[in-house]
């Protein structure tokens, strides 16, 4: 197939990987054991090839674009960052591509994924100690909140098996606490079956308010996208010059479009959630759907 063409400009990686690990294309390693289906290979030399078309592909143009078009400093945000994944295939996509340094800011609300995130970030050389790693959910109000972290009726709930943990939603009613064996920690299970925890809530102002320039925000905010959008709209237009945005509802999609419409950014990609959707790389099922756009005070 013909990929776009961001995808010349980065070979694919060859080389050893580690028993337990697998590898992807720009040389970012991941553990085995953050996803409960991963397939790894033998330890060995692997040859990588680019990723198939589907919603996580316009993520990848995305990252390469902006890694691309990076001046003096590489800086990434990833909000709802689960074990950190894009943020470090996006550092490992720079270090192919370039010796400029590189700053991120991860954002995660999960425990235990945000403890897998040091460890992803140490096992492909880069100390987290140099980044901004945030234990916390992301969205227009700073404080506490409940985050949900079980699935009702046997659902998963390992954090291996389920990476859409989000803010609950005001009609729960709290009404026993359980022991949860995964976060070795009390959470309360609803009358629904849902089960939380509370977690603290930052805002983006928060989060980057000092950071002169962001290359790329990758948001993955399960629902919380357009309050923290809207809520940061100029902060946005000043310093980001492109945005990757999952999104999870029409009414979502359209408040988007709105905001960063009114402010004057422009539209790179636009396909909505839980559709097929028709793709210059041909039709492509989202999940997810998928927003992307550009900042031209700053592109």
């Amino acid at each position: 197939m013909n990929h776009h063409p961001i995808f010349d400009r980065f070979p694919c990686y060859e080389g050893e990987v580690q028993q337990g690990f697998e590898v992807d294309f720009v040389g970012s390693t991941t553990r085995l054991a953050f996803r409960s289906r991963a397939v790894g290979v033998p330890n060995g030399r692997v040859q990588t090839s680019y990723p198939p078309v589907n919603e996580e592909y316009f993520e990848w143009i995305d990252i390469l674009e902006a890694v691309t078009a990076a001046r003096d400093q590489f800086t990434m945000v990833e909000l709802g960052a689960g074990y950190g994944r894009w943020s470090m295939r996006a550092a490992c996509a720079l270090r192919s591509f370039s010796n400029l340094p590189v700053f991120l800011v991860a954002a995660e609300a999960e425990p235990a994924h945000f403890q897998w995130m040091k460890l992803h970030f140490q096992d492909n050389r880069f100390d987290p100690a140099d980044h901004r790693l945030v234990q916390c959910a992301v969205t227009d109000r700073a404080g506490e909140a409940m985050f949900y972290v079980g699935m009702p009726d046997g659902g998963p709930d390992a954090p291996d098996e389920w990476y859409g943990q989000a803010l609950t939603k005001d009609y729960e009613i709290a009404d026993t606490e359980v022991f949860d064996r995964h976060r070795q920690t009390s959470v309360v299970r609803h009358k629904s079956g849902w089960k939380s925890l509370r977690v603290a809530c930052r805002t983006l102002p928060e989060l980057i308010g000092d950071l002169e320039r962001v290359d790329l925000i990758d948001f993955d905010v399960q629902g919380e996208e357009s309050k923290v959008i809207r809520s940061s709209a100029g902060l946005l237009s000043a310093k980001v010059r492109g945005l990757h945005i999952g999104t999870h509802s029409s009414e979502i999609e359209a408040s988007l479009r709105q905001t960063l419409g009114a402010e004057g950014w422009q539209c790179t990609a636009d396909f909505a959630c839980g559709l097929e959707n028709e793709t210059p790389f041909g039709p492509v099922t989202f999940n997810d759907g998928v927003q992307s756009w550009l900042n031209p005070r700053l592109a």
